[in-house]
């Protein structure tokens, strides 16, 4: 195994590990049914008494297996691996450790929500350890898979096919008790502004403009200090309407530091413009997909 596969597979067992914590110490205990096939097996433990991990797998083989026929996706051996061991995890917590019982044993005041608090702690939780697993190229199976095929018979995006199996499993909560579906909504939110702040936390990016009569030095520095390639871009100052070589070239965040180091002992009057990125695809950033 090469060392970029070895850190993916570390990096996801952590994530999924995370989003088992979040479920079982938070979510399971209160019945929060925050969409997804965590959040289905949830509402069925609630009213039937079904095992949640045996669930979360069997819906994930379902799920998985209605992909490839349908829509013939090449999943990844990273997202069964993912789907795979967050029902070991979660067995391992209820079964061994007993988890699910923690927050139930505590005694608080009747001025806690406990309900809203665990909603809150594990949507945190839960959406560190899915951008964690999402951030290194994997899921954990679940209502995605809907939505994809949503998407391809019924020409429906995929955030809305999402959205409303979401919802439509967030509602079963109903049956539980009526107002537990607020809960749920509340979570959804959390977690997907979690996985957001996540993924690009750690791998936001941004564009660099660099215009300085210097540029063969910064370009060189850049090689040499950042291991990142450039481009020149040709421009004509209008001022002195002389052609200019503007250099461009995409970073991690993490090293615009390195970057203004690097400028400003070459040329501290170098113009330069940062600009923010949505995503970077390709070589030494994320593979397109």
């Amino acid at each position: 195994m090469s060392k970029k596969n070895f850190l993916d597979y570390t990096i996801i067992t952590f994530g999924t590990f995370l989003t088992a914590l979040g479920i079982v110490l938070f979510l399971d205990p209160f019945n929060i049914v925050a969409g997804g096939v965590s959040g289905l097996s949830i509402g069925m433990k609630a009213l039937f008494g079904w095992d949640l991990s045996i669930q979360i797998l069997i819906y994930n083989i379902v799920l998985f297996l209605l992909g490839f026929k349908l829509l013939g996706l090449g999943f990844g051996v990273k997202s069964i691996y993912s789907s795979v061991l967050l029902s070991f995890f979660i067995w391992i917590m209820e079964h061994v450790y007993s988890l699910q019982n923690i927050l139930k044993t505590i005694e608080t005041t009747n001025s806690i929500d406990m309900v809203l608090m665990a909603s809150v702690y594990g949507s945190i939780i839960s959406g560190v350890g899915l951008g964690l697993v999402i951030w290194r190229g994997a899921t954990t199976g679940g209502t995605d898979i809907i939505a994809m095929i949503l998407n391809k018979y019924f020409h429906m995006t995929v955030g809305s096919g999402l959205m409303i199996a979401d919802a439509i499993v967030t509602m079963t909560a109903f049956f539980i008790n009526p107002i537990l579906p607020m809960y749920g909504l509340i979570a959804i939110f959390i977690v997907a502004k979690t996985i957001d702040g996540v993924i690009d936390g750690l791998s936001s990016t941004r564009t660099v403009l660099i215009i300085s009569d210097k540029y063969d030095k910064i370009k060189d520095g850049i090689y040499e200090k950042l291991d990142r390639g450039v481009t020149y871009l040709k421009g004509v100052g209008t001022y002195t309407n002389k052609e200019k070589n503007v250099i461009m070239l995409t970073i991690f965040k993490s090293e615009i530091g390195e970057l203004k180091s690097l400028l400003n002992e070459i040329d501290s009057k170098a113009f330069t413009v940062i600009l923010e990125n949505k995503e970077a695809l390709g070589y030494g950033f994320k593979k397109i997909s």
